[in-house]
């Protein structure tokens, strides 16, 4: 579990996260997008970019198919509705009655805590899904791949 696609795909999804992350909270504070459009563009665009650091910077070495593509898609899709329509709901109704916890999502205005609440819980619940399901449904082959490739030079 702990490797070399680990780290890289951590220093990319790190980077992925903090620029994507980044323009949906600019679109929901700045441009007036809604709770629910702003991350739509949010992970549209990180998908493809992160679909794109996975086939030619983490996992090279293996073919792309179109079986990858969909399950790609489907991962993203399953991701995205358990972390902002079931974890980011729940939590906000948990969370979101502790002053505290309103005071650190005001930055948008108080009109906008709600929302930025569960798009940053989202973010997060999002980010673990998404590494386990490309680690062991997307691009399970090419871990596979390089972990093989480690062990044949480690062994050396």
């Amino acid at each position: 579990m702990l490797d070399r696609t680990l780290i890289y795909y951590l220093i990319v999804g790190v980077l992925n996260f903090i620029v994507c992350t980044g323009i949906m909270f600019m679109l929901f504070n700045m441009c007036g997008f809604s709770e629910h459009v702003a991350p739509v563009v949010n992970y549209a665009l990180g998908s493809l970019i992160w679909y794109l650091a996975c086939r030619y910077l983490l996992f090279r070495g293996t073919e792309t198919t179109w079986q990858s593509m969909i399950r790609f898609t489907i991962e993203v899709l399953i991701c995205y509705v358990l972390s902002y329509y079931i974890a980011a709901p729940l939590m906000s109704c948990w969370l979101l009655d502790y002053e505290s916890v309103r005071n650190i999502f005001d930055f948008g205005g108080s009109d906008k805590i709600t929302g930025n609440f569960e798009m940053t819980v989202g973010a997060i619940v999002y980010a673990v899904l998404n590494y386990f399901g490309q680690r062991y449904f997307v691009f399970s082959s090419r871990f596979e791949y390089h972990r093989k490739q480690q062990e044949s030079t480690c062994g050396k």
